[in-house]
């Protein structure tokens, strides 16, 4: 019976191939929907034709008020290629109904596929449950309730398309508002930008953020004539698959800079901590995806290889090593052979020198 050995290269590069049998089916199986971003900023992707996901959120900050908490939950559902409709909704501080919004998105043709520009044009509508009690159409005694339509404009930049080892996507968001629980107070505008690595399952994103606030007039206040209070933070966070299919999501914004009037001024926010779940109620993958999946087991599948290659040619190497120091040996041994030869040739010259002396001497006795 022969036994099979096997050196330590060897059953390198049986684990490896193991290991990437079995991570690719697995890479195979991940769902990801196709207007995932950042903690703030989505991407100009739409979700895919017939696609539902359902998103679920909790606020918590600390601002100038003290602490506070405000869930909200929003369905997502994909209407052909180029447009998607959302709804969400939120409670204050997890006491009474908050803000409420339906959003439109539309993309453009051709952002179905991996593409290295994207641009996507959004509509929200902002039903707000805030009470107006300071606004020149407010009438004493009677808080009203208003609803505001903002555009806004995102572009992204898919680096993967050009560059296959570097999954960054980077994001720029303009809006005409910043905080919509105070649009009934400010006139805004903002700027966002966001920085996502996206893994093949997890992803990891910064953004950023400016805002821009305008006092609206009152009764009681003429108001500003300019964007004279201004917002500046950023916000870290992360995306962690789970089952390959669920996202759960994990963000910090904390405030860098803020300008502020010295009376009436914005009350700041200093820190909020988002955590979130996204879940995928009807999934169909679109190209996107599938070309990205493609393209993380295609890299997989390079570096399984190099590893193999690296490993073979380091077997290579060793028998080389041993074969030139086997071929040294050789001739130091053969060295040695012939320095011995050389010197018992010597000693029997000698030998006979000695000999023929000897004779001589006779002679001349």
């Amino acid at each position: 019976m022969i036994i099979p050995t096997f050196n330590v290269p060897t059953i390198f590069i049986l684990i490896t191939v193991l290991c990437f049998i079995l991570t690719s089916p697995q890479a195979q199986s991940i769902k990801r929907g196709r207007n995932e971003g950042t903690s703030n900023i989505a991407a100009s992707n739409v979700t895919g034709s017939g696609n539902i996901s359902l998103k679920a959120n909790i606020k918590s900050r600390y601002d100038g008020k003290g602490f506070g908490s405000d869930p909200d939950g929003s369905l997502t559902v994909g209407i052909g290629e180029l447009l998607q409709f959302s709804g969400a909704v939120s409670l204050s501080n997890f006491k009474s109904l908050g803000s409420a919004r339906a959003d439109a998105q539309i993309t453009l043709p051709g952002n179905n596929s991996l593409r290295f520009f994207g641009m996507a044009l959004q509509g929200s509508l902002f039903l707000s449950t805030e009470i107006d009690t300071v606004s020149s159409s407010a009438a004493s005694g009677k808080p009203e309730y208003h609803s505001y339509i903002r555009p806004s404009m995102v572009f992204d930049l898919d680096w993967i398309s050009h560059f296959k080892k570097f999954p960054l996507k980077t994001y720029l968001w303009l809006g005409s508002y910043d905080n919509a629980d105070l649009l009934f107070k400010y006139s805004q505008c903002a700027v966002r930008m966001g920085f996502e690595w996206r893994n093949i399952k997890n992803s990891y994103f910064t953004d950023i953020g400016l805002g821009f606030y305008k006092e609206k007039k009152t009764r009681s206040n003429p108001g500003d004539k300019n964007f004279a209070q201004q917002t500046f933070w950023i916000e870290p966070g992360a995306r962690y698959r789970l089952f390959n299919r669920i996202s759960l999501l994990g963000a910090l914004r904390v405030l860098v800079l803020q300008k502020t009037k010295p009376v009436n001024g914005l009350i700041p926010n200093y820190i909020r901590l988002t955590m979130g779940i996204e879940i995928p109620l009807i999934y169909k993958e679109t190209n996107t995806e599938a070309i990205r999946t493609m393209i993380f087991i295609e890299n997989q599948k390079i570096k399984h290889l190099d590893i193999i290659s690296r490993s073979i040619n380091e077997q290579k190497k060793m028998k080389t090593d041993f074969e030139i120091n086997f071929d040294n040996l050789e001739n130091d041994i053969s060295q040695e052979t012939d320095e011995q030869e050389s010197l018992k040739r010597r000693e029997e010259i000698k030998a006979k020198m000695d000999e023929i002396e000897h004779i001589l001497e006779t002679l001349d006795e």
